[in-house]
């Protein structure tokens, strides 16, 4: 039953949000700063906070090397400096140390299992932020659950509401088709900032409606 669901909800998704194809892969290093540098905090802040770590070092071996102020100083406005700026260090110090340089490219020779299982063995590398790399800087079919999946997906009747964001993680990543991944993870990102927000839903508007226990639920439709 949920797979068949999540088909419906692909297409309908996409008919709102249209078709993504994974094109152009991202830097993967620069893509574990960035996802660290998103926890608890708005894209805008994030992206603020990433774009001044690249302006103020040269590589991220210059970011590595550097005084934890100086850091600290540049990522302020995502929040959260004092528990990001020691991540982000001890995660670009343990891939210098393992690997003799500062590089995450040899993930592109593993299987999505062996790289997530290096970049989860890295203190301060959670399932998401691993899932971010494989998925964005490599294609591998691995889908990340951030707070806008996990809160769809739950409305939708899709996720059982006790699920963890890692729980949905490996769910989604086993049952949705690999080609289908990255645009179900765009597109129900989306969706959750548009139309599915966390509070005060715009059921109105929604053309998921007729698949979602959570509008069935408030509105006995």
């Amino acid at each position: 039953m949920r797979p068949s669901k999540i088909s419906a909800v692909v297409k309908l998704l996409r008919r709102n949000f249209g078709r993504r194809k994974f094109t152009k892969q991202t830097d993967p290093v620069g893509e574990l700063v960035k996802t660290i540098l998103s926890q608890n905090t708005s894209d805008r802040n994030s992206f603020r906070a990433y774009n001044n770590l690249k302006k103020r070092f040269k590589n991220w071996d210059a970011l590595r090397k550097s005084k934890v102020a100086a850091i600290r100083r540049e990522i302020k406005i995502a929040g959260l400096a004092n528990v990001k700026t020691p991540r982000i260090r001890e995660a670009l110090e343990e891939i210098k140390r393992r690997r003799g340089s500062l590089s995450l490219r040899f993930l592109r020779g593993l299987n999505t299992k062996e790289g997530y299982a290096f970049l989860r063995s890295i203190k301060g590398i959670g399932p998401k932020t691993a899932a971010v790399v494989l998925l964005f800087s490599f294609g591998k079919p691995i889908m990340p659950v951030d707070t806008h999946i996990h809160r769809v997906t739950k409305r939708l009747g899709i996720l059982d509401e006790k699920a963890t964001h890692e729980e949905a993680q490996e769910y989604f990543s086993a049952v949705v088709p690999k080609g289908l991944i990255y645009e179900f993870h765009i597109n129900l990102i989306s969706h959750g900032r548009e139309i599915c927000v966390a509070r005060n839903p715009r059921c109105g508007i929604c053309d998921l409606k007729r698949l979602c226990k959570y509008y069935k639920e408030r509105y006995g439709r």
